[in-house]
């Protein structure tokens, strides 16, 4: 593998606020951080990397990770915004979804990818249908991920059918390369299986030591269908039910009570925020503030933003919380970018993933600080990085450059090209499509 120097960055560690290099460098050899410091302490052994990349005038900092994505949805991110989510299932995803062939999520997964990488996203875990093919173009892409089947018992997907393809995802993908490809099991959420399903699940999670990533409390149907049907809230079903623990991931949790979160922070529990996605479906705002002050292990999801960027997330959580509570500001910049960039929640693969540190996984993004949109930034990384809009020039993922000058190096113009043409004939189909002509 190769080895690569980083030199002259400005290196935001993520170990501390204060912790922040001038002048700085980064060796990498076999997809590992092997040392960080100033320029003028480089060991001369380092001088002679494989490959040695000037940053002068660019931030250094851990790749961003999204706890909840569909990457196969990435298609119809633009579609139906607005509707409530139920609606928007309904009218936009279902049609799509139920004719969704594998060559279709394959060449969606492609294109989401591509978006993914140019925005400094080096980290997924992914919830979908069709996901061996998903597989393979996270494979071909480089990208970090991981995987699992929505496990449901609707109209559309059974739940035989759907437990199946998890456990078959799983004996095929789990661990490769290096365990940068991973597989959880994806139960869908408890509207969407019976009890026993539910339970069932639960057991197998615990008996064959699975991870788990699934919805709950995404909109308050999800809290009346639990009290109905269980006689208490989702998350307290959850917690009966032993999902709760450090290998599960909860996607939204925006309907979530003070009680749930001391659930979530007891257990470890990972939740994954999808400020934009919840906005944008009228969900409604989870109240982030409260789990961070109780050490919840929360994370930024992308789901079906339609901007397909983690730091759009991360700006949005700043802006609600901050004027949802009022002076003083509850969050700071390098806090929002602790969550952005793994430093709390964890999933499969990301383990040694959130810190410029020797031994931590080579996952680095160089965003460009010299242009306008990032000058000046001296004194203010972690807001010039949040907001500056600057471009991501270099994105690293295993020790492995996967964009270089903005040009994504694993996804190349012949794959998009070839994505589109495949993906358009399925734009015709879709009702919605038909009904805005």
């Amino acid at each position: 593998m190769t080895s690569i120097l980083l030199l002259y960055p400005t290196v935001l560690t993520m170990v501390s606020e204060n912790d922040v290099i001038d002048e700085g460098y980064i060796y990498i050899d076999n997809g590992k951080i092997i040392s960080a410091g100033k320029v003028s302490e480089l060991p001369h052994d380092y001088r002679y990397a494989d490959l040695v990349l000037n940053l002068r005038g660019r931030i250094v900092l851990p790749g961003f990770i999204s706890y909840h994505n569909h990457l196969a949805l990435h298609f119809i991110r633009f579609m139906g915004l607005g509707l409530t989510l139920d609606e928007w299932i309904d009218l936009v995803a279902w049609p799509y979804e139920k004719s969704l062939t594998p060559e279709e999520s394959y060449h969606a997964a492609k294109l989401a990818i591509y978006s993914l990488l140019r925005n400094g996203v080096v980290g997924v875990a992914d919830m979908h249908f069709n996901m061996d093919s998903v597989a393979k173009a996270v494979q071909e892409s480089g990208i970090i991920a991981n995987l699992s089947v929505a496990i449901m018992d609707t109209q559309i997907k059974t739940y035989e059918e759907t437990l199946k393809e998890n456990m078959v995802l799983f004996k095929k993908w789990n661990g490769v390369d290096d365990n940068r490809i991973t597989v959880s099991l994806g139960p869908c959420g408890i509207r969407f299986l019976k009890p026993d399903q539910l339970q069932e699940i639960s057991t197998i999670a615990k008996e064959q030591n699975f991870y788990i990533h699934m919805h709950i409390s995404e909109v308050q149907e999800d809290v009346k269908y639990a009290k109905k049907k269980f006689g208490k809230r989702p998350v307290e079903v959850l917690r009966d039910m032993g999902f709760l623990g450090e290998k599960t991931l909860l996607a939204h949790a925006v309907w979530v009570s003070e009680r749930e979160i001391d659930y979530v922070a007891k257990t470890l529990t990972n939740i994954a925020h999808c400020p934009i996605s919840n906005t944008l479906l009228l969900s409604g705002i989870a109240p982030l503030i409260n789990m961070l002050r109780k050490n919840v292990r929360v994370g930024f999801g992308i789901d079906i933003n339609p901007e397909w960027d983690v730091l759009a997330e991360a700006r949005l959580a700043m802006y609600l919380t901050n004027n949802l509570y009022g002076t003083p500001p509850r969050l700071q910049p390098f806090e929002i970018l602790k969550m952005a960039t793994g430093g709390l929640a964890k999933f499969p693969g990301i383990e040694k993933h959130g810190l410029i540190k020797p031994g931590y996984d080579a996952n680095i993004v160089a965003i460009n600080a010299k242009t306008p949109e990032g000058w000046p930034y001296r004194k203010a990384y972690y807001s010039a990085v949040l907001f500056s809009r600057a471009n991501i020039e270099t994105v690293i993922v295993r020790g492995e450059v996967l964009v270089d000058g903005g040009e994504v190096l694993t996804i190349g113009d012949r794959d998009i090209e070839k994505a589109k043409r495949v993906l358009s004939k399925k734009l015709e189909e879709l009702p919605i499509f038909k009904q805005s002509k």
